[in-house]
């Protein structure tokens, strides 16, 4: 029968659609084990497209294979994948980056600057009396020399015995917010990958903390609490031991240790005097320059390790990249494979500080060339006291 154009299909209209929301509402009510394989598609559909947006704005390249087994790991940017992807970037000014080792453990990295054995690190995760070496691209360990310190910019310069050593390009413009810069170690691939946050700002200094709750004793200050992850932690502090002396000056109350300490920078070391359960211990620790939002044992132990001195900067430029406070004092470098910057701090979970490369080079170029003019005269004035007169 044919209903076209006539009154049965002007009524039957409401009808028809009364009848269709009726079937789409029991179609989207239905559960998805219901067995209708369009209503499942188009759920699944649908989920894609609202996460979809959300994906894309993280600007992360995706490398997971349906087929790896390690497709949540190639996910990471940490990950082997995704840092040998950046290794042609980096050349050979891999070789430029030193492994700073003490007691036979790294404790920083550095950067060749002059091919003749000077190197700068991060001056505070130098040992007080250990010596140090470096170890070098082709892994010769070579003694070396702390020649000067810089406690503005936390650097050190360091002399090693060797010539004709490798040394990087500097960049001649900053990385703007957003651009990859790539952390080098002694591999030609990156020991990690970041991406710039923001422009070059200061840092305003945070006070030196040992990382303790104190509270004042009959005999000095005693702990009553230790803060995870801070020198205190580290040199083996406990809850109730008393501190009698720090440096060689006597502690006679909380307020008293608090004098004592004020000065200090973070990343100094202090040595103190202990007595624990009626025994006489000598520790030494390092002070931390700890943000607020740090002094707080769910905040360290989200953040994971950071720097003893991570703060007072007068120039330096944040970046993500993920990396432990040994992984400091070495080149960053861009996409074309020249230095921006040294890393000089981890600051928290995803922040990372590098020194500005406009701002170390002429320092540590007048440097060098201040040693050796040192060590030039002190040649000539040796060959004038072997003149018999």
């Amino acid at each position: 029968m044919k209903i076209k154009n006539s009154a049965w299909a002007k009524a039957l209209i409401p009808v028809g659609c009364l009848l269709a929301l009726a079937c789409g509402g029991w179609l989207f009510q239905r559960p998805a084990d219901a067995g209708n394989v369009e209503v499942q598609v188009a759920s699944e559909t649908t989920g894609r497209f609202v996460q979809e947006p959300l994906q894309r704005s993280s600007f992360k390249p995706d490398f997971t294979s349906r087929r790896s087994s390690s497709g949540v790991l190639s996910r990471k940017r940490l990950s082997p994948r995704v840092l040998t992807t950046f290794s042609e970037a980096l050349g050979n000014n891999w070789k430029t980056a030193v492994r700073v080792m003490a007691d036979g453990e790294q404790v920083a990295l550095g950067m060749i600057v002059d091919p003749n054995g000077w190197i700068i690190t991060k001056a505070s995760q130098l040992p007080a009396t250990s010596r140090v070496l470096c170890r070098l691209y082709d892994y010769r360990e070579l003694s070396a020399e702390v020649v000067s310190r810089l406690s503005d910019m936390d650097l050190a310069l360091l002399r090693v015995p060797a010539e004709h050593l490798p040394v990087a390009s500097w960049a001649d413009n900053m990385p703007s917010k957003g651009h990859w810069v790539a952390t080098a170690d002694l591999k030609d691939i990156p020991s990690s990958v970041g991406v710039v946050s923001a422009g070059v700002q200061r840092i305003r200094p945070q006070r030196s903390v040992l990382g303790v709750s104190l509270t004042t004793s009959s005999d000095g200050a005693a702990i009553s609490h230790v803060l995870l992850g801070t020198g205190a932690y580290d040199a083996g502090l406990r809850i109730g031991d008393n501190i009698y002396e720090v440096n060689g000056v006597a502690v006679k109350s909380h307020a008293g240790f608090i004098d004592v300490i004020k000065s200090a920078s973070g990343g100094d070391l202090v040595t103190l005097k202990v007595n624990r359960a009626e025994r006489d211990l000598e520790v030494q620790a390092r002070l931390m320059d700890l943000t607020d939002e740090l002094l707080d044992d769910t905040e360290m132990e989200v953040n994971g390790r950071v720097s003893a001195r991570a703060t007072g900067f007068d120039r330096v430029f944040p970046h993500d990249t993920v990396l432990q406070p040994n992984q400091c004092g070495g080149p960053l470098m861009n996409l074309d494979g020249e230095v921006v910057g040294i890393n000089i701090a981890r600051a928290g979970r995803v922040t990372s500080y590098a020194l500005p490369y406009d701002v170390v080079q002429p320092v540590v170029e007048s440097l060098i060339a201040q040693q050796k003019r040192v060590s030039q005269a002190t040649v000539e004035v040796s060959k004038e006291d072997k003149v018999i007169h």
